[in-house]
């Protein structure tokens, strides 16, 4: 199957030949495969996934590593609910992977609704269910659905036993992971953020009926069973590596990725993104010799049950090496989603990836798009490095078919909530056309990386993002913080960085110290955009805002006095490290600036 790209004359000579290139027999032979695997993370259908994507590998002539990790994983296997006081026959019940596995009984307090911590655009200054008082041998019954990790955190904390969520799926909940840590497994000194309480996850109607009940005069009281295992088990990570013949003697790389593992046979999350890696593979290992860069195509596991446990034990394992010599990251995580015809409310990328993305979307789609802050998710284990990422997620629904459809939103397969994370992510709900314009757009936009002279990333772009973040800071401190130092660094560092790539562009630099010059920036500005820990952490797995470090400050809104003061506090000490970072930014700049 061939369709042209929309504007061939955009697509030099390679980049047409890449998308020519491209084709549909590989992927979809795959999708048939994995249509038959429930590929959970520590399953023997996880691991028949792996063995059939190195048998693709090496059947294509691929070289690859077959890693063989043990890694943290929570697998849930059945949850109950019991009412003690009313009859009931629930419909499907789910517990969510590192939910404590016990039984507990008790009356039920709903306590409202509070947002999904990772994809809810909710960022208020209040913590979750701040205006709930005690819930010391209650059951709490809430509508804050199946991303809400802090908020189970929080009921726990007020003595709830057990957690009820309810979803929004009329048919069954969604499927989900209750645990903040990034990886799975915690550190010696985390280990009591993972949930001590069970978890379990019902439908809309189910939930409407339950909670009635616990408003009513009489009450309701449940007991609720979850039986799950969390332990260490062998998951494979498959990494193929494409060298650049071009350039035998770099050592910089591209790292492409998605995760194979999946609840149920998980078609559009994330078959289509596993059939689009060995795609990509197939076909930048025919033109090897015109690479001037290497590639790695990654596949991971742990994604689901683990936190994202298979790409962070990547990044810890290879910390030095993604450090020194990984120009970018792309993940490739629901593309080919049946009736998805755009890029505008789902794909994630860094701002200084926007022009190239936009560019490979436009040249070879041709459909709308629209730059979205990535969220902290999505297999972006390699955020506290500070490597470039672009694509999270993929192309979409549009947003009016959706709601006509009667879809609630949902975190992947394009947002149709009838696939994301429940058992009907079944073959139909890929689609040819779509996963094959879509291959073609990953494989264009990581070309234009892998053979560009100097990388194609505009950190000018950057610094104005993260002047845009204080000055939504600064706007809510007032003049209890002055965030002067930071403004006045980054309007500086903003028009250096703009004289520093025209420069590069125009080759009055060195193309290979332009590159490192980009490349140690995202170090810096990547992460001051995306992260507060330490290059060699992992921020927690919840909702995050651009520039996390002053995040706090949107405290100001709801603190006073003392309290308040604490967030000057912090924020004063924060902004010492971002200054101490900025004034390093500017170093790199100046010192090849002023050669050139």
């Amino acid at each position: 199957m061939s369709q042209p790209a929309t504007n061939r004359d955009a697509l030099d000579e390679f980049d047409g030949a890449l998308v020519d290139e491209v084709s549909l027999d590989e992927p979809w032979d795959l999708l048939e495969e994995f249509s038959t695997l429930n590929r959970m993370s520590g399953s023997d259908d996880e691991v028949a996934a792996a063995d059939y994507i190195c048998d693709r590998l090496e059947a294509n002539g691929i070289s690859y590593d077959r890693h063989e990790p043990e890694l943290y994983i929570s697998q849930p296997h059945d949850a109950t609910i019991e009412t003690l006081n009313k009859e009931f026959e629930p419909g499907p019940v789910k517990t969510v992977s590192f939910s404590a596995s016990t039984t507990v009984s008790g009356p039920v307090e709903y306590v409202g609704a509070a947002g999904g911590d990772l994809l809810d655009e909710d960022t208020g200054p209040h913590e979750p269910y701040h205006d709930i008082g005690d819930l010391t041998g209650a059951i709490a019954l809430t509508k804050a659905g199946s991303l809400s990790i802090r908020a189970v955190r929080k009921l726990s904390e007020k003595g709830a036993i057990g957690v009820v969520a309810i979803h929004k799926h009329d048919r069954e909940p969604h499927n989900g992971i209750a645990t903040p840590i990034w990886g799975g497994a915690p550190r010696y000194d985390e280990r009591d953020k993972i949930p001590d309480v069970p978890i379990v996850n019902v439908n809309q109607p189910d939930g409407e009926t339950l909670m009635e009940w616990a408003e009513s005069e009489e009450g309701l009281e449940l007991e609720i069973s979850t039986d799950l295992t969390t332990d260490w088990m062998d998951c494979p990570v498959v990494v193929a590596e494409i060298e650049g013949e071009a350039e035998p003697e770099t050592d910089e790389f591209l790292l492409l990725h998605g995760h194979y593992d999946s609840w149920y046979v998980g078609i559009t999350d994330n078959a289509t993104g596993d059939a689009g890696l060995l795609e990509s593979a197939r076909v930048f290992n025919e033109h090897s010799d015109e690479l001037t860069r290497n590639l790695r195509v990654a596949w991971w596991p742990g994604h689901s049950t683990g936190r994202y446990a298979g790409s962070t034990w990547y990044a810890d394992t290879f910390a030095k090496e993604l450090a020194d010599n990984c120009v970018a990251q792309v993940n490739m995580d629901s593309p080919g989603a049946k009736d998805s015809t755009e890029y505008t409310d789902m794909s994630c990328w860094c701002p200084e990836a926007h022009e190239l993305v936009g560019g490979a979307i436009d040249d070879v789609a041709g459909t709308p798009y629209e730059e979205q802050f990535p969220f902290r998710a999505g297999d972006y284990s390699f955020d506290n490095l500070g490597i470039t990422g672009f694509f999270m997620l993929s192309s979409n629904i549009p947003a009016e078919e959706r709601e006509r459809r009667g879809y609630h939103g949902v975190g992947g397969c394009g947002g149709n909530s009838d696939a994301w994370h429940v058992s009907t992510d079944t073959l139909e709900k890929a689609g040819e056309d779509e996963l094959l314009r879509d291959i073609r757009v990953y494989v264009t936009a990581v070309a234009r990386v892998l053979n560009a002279e100097v990388l194609p990333f505009d950190h000018a772009r950057t610094a104005a993002k993260l002047r845009e973040a204080v000055e939504r800071y600064d706007e809510t401190a007032g003049e209890r913080f002055d965030f002067s130092p930071t403004l006045e660094r980054l309007d500086a560092l903003e028009g250096e960085l703009q004289t520093f790539q025209k420069a590069a562009r125009n080759g009055n630099i060195d193309p290979a110290v332009a590159n490192d010059t980009i490349t140690s920036l995202s170090r810096v500005l990547t992460r001051l955009y995306l992260v507060e820990r330490g290059q060699f952490e992992q921020d927690p797995a919840t909702n995050r805002e651009p520039f996390p470090r002053y995040a706090v400050a949107r405290k100001f809104e709801v603190t006073e006095g003392d309290e308040a003061r604490f967030v000057e506090t912090q924020l004063t000490r924060e902004q010492n490290t971002v200054v101490g970072e900025l004034e390093r930014a500017r170093d790199l700049v100046a010192d090849v600036t002023e050669v050139a």
